[in-house]
């Protein structure tokens, strides 16, 4: 029977830190394989010598890529939360759409760094008390259940890589109870309010991303992303296939145009509205008599898009949601969102009588259950066959009594 022998190495200072040293074979051939402990040599004699038997324990059972993951795994375990994170977000940036990628550096950025790095949470140290406490933070701040639910959501996919990748055995808000959603009553405007509000934007410079939210609920960057041709004027169809968004590049602020939108359903063909096709047309004429006008100094970049200002430049979103209050109150029109344009025509359409299935796919919504979860509570009219129901019931009943 062949003995095992014992694994040989030692403890060295170098640089003022503790190395250790393993006596290791490489592909059949032998190699010492040192690796720093990180620990300063003054008063951390015990620490390194105990991180040296975990290292000849790990090799000796599981030899060196053993050693190697333990290493990795211990590492890992003393990194910071957020910096975790931050390079978990960077992995994952091409894999999310950009917005959300934005939003989770956000959050990193502002309240899980300044949660949790003063009490120097690392992803082994955290537990569910110390998240139980963060999401109790984050109640204190003022922020909605849907708010407290991206920053749960966001830190457990996080944590749900780090036990894939076995550097913690489990992930601490497996049990912590998920922040409830609070139930979205959108803000919407009355008929009166909506033609005032296109009435008076006309000559706005934000008048399409107007129009086309009162018309079609396109979302901000829907309309802004709407090109020429995206429209068919021959079949009377708008295609909804792109969207514009801002980012920061090397301290500028740019938009940017994407053909990835909010979900499969964002991606839809509908009918052009006889009156949004003249004034599309119109709107596409005048902009011939701008290039004329202003010859090089039209901006040509952005020729294929329908929202842009008679330089040819294009509507900035973020531009969009601060002038449409200023607009508003310049009228003297009732203080509301631009995004709740895109409520008001979803409750136009409810109180026509249009089912939920078809105001789904008019508004694209991820799914059915969106559309009816915001919208089912003005769906007034198909109650009047019960009410009419029951009234007549309850009229023949006091006529025979009688």
């Amino acid at each position: 029977m062949k003995v095992q022998k014992p694994v040989t190495g030692s403890l060295i200072e170098k640089g003022g830190y503790y190395h250790t040293v393993i006596n290791a074979r490489v592909d059949g051939k032998r190699k010492q394989i040192s690796r720093t402990t990180g620990l300063k040599i003054r008063n951390n004699y015990r620490r390194a010598q105990q991180i040296f038997e975990e290292r000849k324990r790990e090799y000796d059972q599981n030899g060196l890529a053993g050693m190697l993951v333990m290493e990795e795994r211990n590492a890992a375990q003393n990194t910071l939360l957020s910096d975790y994170m931050e390079k978990w977000v960077e992995r994952k940036k091409n894999e999310v759409a950009h917005a959300t990628y934005l939003s989770y550096s956000g959050m990193i950025k502002s309240r899980i760094k300044g949660f949790f790095d003063p009490i120097g949470v690392t992803i082994g140290s955290a537990t569910p008390q110390i998240f139980d406490d963060f999401i109790e933070e984050l109640q204190d701040a003022g922020l909605n259940g849907s708010s407290q639910q991206r920053y749960y959501a966001a830190i457990k996919q996080c944590l749900d890589t780090a036990v894939k990748k076995e550097y913690i055995v489990r992930n601490p808000l497996d049990r912590v109870d998920r922040p409830k959603r609070n139930k979205f009553y959108p803000s919407f405007c009355n008929e009166v309010e909506a033609k005032k509000i296109l009435e008076c934007a006309k000559d706005d410079p934000c008048y399409f991303p107007i129009l086309l939210a009162v018309y079609y609920g396109l979302r901000r960057s829907e309309a802004i992303g709407l090109k020429w041709s995206s429209i068919d004027f021959e079949n009377n169809q708008l295609h909804i296939n792109h969207k514009a968004y801002e980012q920061t590049i090397k301290g500028k602020n740019v938009v940017t145009i994407s053909n990835e939108l909010k979900s499969d359903n964002s991606r839809r063909t509908i009918p052009l509205v006889p009156f949004v096709r003249e004034e599309l047309l119109r709107h596409r004429e005048q902009h011939k008599e701008y290039k004329k006008a202003f010859r090089r100094q039209y901006n040509r970049q952005w020729e294929d898009f329908v929202c842009v200002n008679p330089k040819g430049d294009i509507l900035r979103p973020n531009y969009v949601t601060t002038h449409f209050p200023k607009f508003l109150e310049k009228n003297g029109i009732r203080r509301i969102r631009f995004h709740d344009l895109r409520h008001s025509c979803a409750s136009f359409l409810v109180a026509q009588g249009v089912n939920m299935k078809t105001v789904q796919l008019w508004m694209g919504h991820a799914n059915f259950q969106i559309t009816a979860d915001t919208y089912s509570h003005l769906e007034t009219s198909a109650l009047q066959v019960p009410a009419t129901t029951i009234s007549d019931l309850f009229a023949e009943k006091v006529v025979s009594d009688g």
